[in-house]
């Protein structure tokens, strides 16, 4: 009777997910017989190397188990992480719903990679606001419609601006009245709102959408993959084909990072899983967010892998620059004991 209980306790499902490496996909080059990445409407360069973005594979989530038996051989085996589900996704999520999110996130990924790669490079572009979605019972019902595009907030200008999102979200946060004038089919529209405490922040009630118009043409062949972290390699890619010379000098480059059009890196989730992943690829040179840098050091200890801290999407372009004339000893450095925030990011 005892084996068999523990036999059935074995095999429950449990409420975890598994974080394990996930494949590894070189952004200078192809992927399913086309490039990764294809730029048009602007004199190209060829390139060499590799600059590698990272996955990470989940095992678990919603609409699949994870057995007690997979959690525990997780912990006992070091490269995976055990992850409660709910940390990630709230009880009523479907698997279909994290599908959806995640080609959302990686969409947004690539216009932001564009935006990014174009401020590096000193080349203007565009960006509309658009009311993405509206909150029922929020300021904003019945005065805001999905598609709006944000012309101005209080007297500031926002159309056009590469930082409209940031300036938008600083302005509804720090005032107590919220004046825009969204265009709307063929004419302006005045619109007046009283912020509502939200989480102890100010909000509308809206999600908003940007709208980019590039110089350039870029086109991802990434089908099948998902989520928010491969930015900063998409940006450093768009970046290498558009100048002359080999960024990487044909070396092998990997990092991962969620990136902002100006250009700021952000966090990710699974750090360790892709220092794990990029090493077995043998990629020399691993760019990790500043924010990740504690999980990433402590992956890379039984490893020769570089690291080197990037807080901007400049500063990974200069690693990799450094790095490809084999110069590192002025890349920066993640601090012993810094400050690792895991978000969520595949």
């Amino acid at each position: 009777m005892t084996y068999i209980l523990i036999a059935l306790a074995i095999l429950l499902p449990v409420p975890y997910m598994l974080q394990l490496p996930g494949p590894v996909f070189n952004t200078l080059g192809d992927y399913q017989g086309k490039p990764m990445i294809d730029v048009s409407g602007a004199k190209t360069y060829p390139t060499d190397g590799r600059i590698d973005m990272l996955t990470v594979a989940v095992s678990g989530g919603p609409g699949r188990d994870t057995y007690a038996s997979q959690a525990l051989g997780a912990l006992l085996h070091g490269k995976e992480t055990v992850i409660p589900t709910e940390a990630y996704y709230p009880l009523e999520t479907t698997r279909e719903d994290v599908a959806a999110s995640n080609a959302v996130e990686m969409s947004s990924s690539q216009d932001v990679a564009v935006a990014a790669a174009m401020g590096q490079l000193d080349k203007p572009y565009k960006v509309h606001l658009l009311v993405g979605e509206v909150v029922p019972d929020s300021p904003a019902e019945a005065k805001l419609r999905k598609g709006d595009r944000i012309i101005s907030v209080n007297g500031k200008k926002l159309d056009s601006d590469p930082a409209a999102a940031r300036v938008m979200s600083e302005t509804v946060q720090s005032s107590d009245s919220v004046d825009l004038v969204v265009e709307r089919g063929d004419e302006d529209v005045d619109v007046a709102m009283k912020p509502e405490a939200i989480d102890g922040r100010n909000a509308i009630g809206i999600s908003m959408k940007q709208d980019f118009e590039f110089p350039i043409d870029v086109s991802f062949n990434v089908e099948g993959i998902g989520g928010p972290s491969a930015g900063t390699m998409f940006a450093l890619a768009i970046i290498d084909e558009l100048t002359p010379g080999a960024m990487t000098d044909g070396k092998h480059v990997a990092g991962t990072g969620e990136i902002d059009p100006a250009g700021n890196v952000g966090p990710i989730g699974g750090a360790r899983q892709k220092v794990a992943a990029s090493t077995a690829q043998g990629a020399k040179l691993f760019l990790s967010p500043a924010d990740n840098c504690a999980e990433v050091i402590e992956a890379a200890e039984q490893s020769k892998i570089t690291v080197a801290r990037i807080d901007t999407l400049d500063d990974a372009q200069n690693a990799v620059e450094q790095y490809a004339a084999g110069d590192t000893s002025d890349l920066k450095k993640c601090p012993a004991g810094g400050a690792d925030n895991n978000e969520k990011g595949q």
